[in-house]
């Protein structure tokens, strides 16, 4: 999924994978969307796990973690985030779908934004704009730059990972 995409997967792929029967990944997960769920729903406890060990970092090292971690996602095969692999599918995706991305885009958007409250406080970070806004950004500019990146090439992805390290100490 991370690779090509929600829609662009099947079983095949993965039973080839990992060298097991379609029929073995049907038994845990009858349909694609149990699959899509069970990915979004795996990812977002693997996220909330990565904040909770930096629960004791600095705000800096927080967002300096969150940009490590697309920068992981970039350099490993040129694969997309969870919440990128559904973004780009949305509008076809179901409702159960729909619904998860969507509660899942909201944790990280409010773990970003209570990191960015936190830098503000301690004047770590000084930007214009609500910490909300600099998350919504963030939220925007993460999962692009991989989209784009893909497209564009490795300088582009740079950029804006650089850009929105900036982007915590402007005034």
């Amino acid at each position: 999924m991370q690779a090509i995409g929600y829609h662009s997967f099947n079983y095949k792929m993965i039973a080839t994978e990992l060298n097991i029967k379609n029929a073995s990944i049907h038994h845990y997960f009858p349909s694609k969307e149990d699959l899509a769920l069970a990915v979004i729903e795996k990812d977002r406890q693997d996220f909330n796990a990565f904040a909770k060990n930096l629960t004791f970092q600095t705000p800096t090292e927080r967002a300096e973690a969150m940009l490590n971690l697309y920068t992981h996602y970039f350099n490993d095969g040129k694969k997309l985030c969870v919440i990128s692999t559904f973004e780009i599918s949305f509008n076809d995706a179901s409702e159960p779908i729909r619904k998860a991305s969507s509660a899942y885009c909201t944790v990280v958007t409010k773990w970003l934004a209570d990191v960015f409250n936190e830098g503000l406080q301690s004047k770590e970070f000084m930007f214009k704009g609500s910490a909300e806004e600099m998350a919504a950004m963030w939220m925007a500019g993460l999962p692009g730059s991989l989209l784009i990146g893909r497209m564009i090439g490795t300088d582009y992805f740079h950029q804006v990972i650089n850009r929105l390290r900036n982007s915590l100490k402007e005034e």
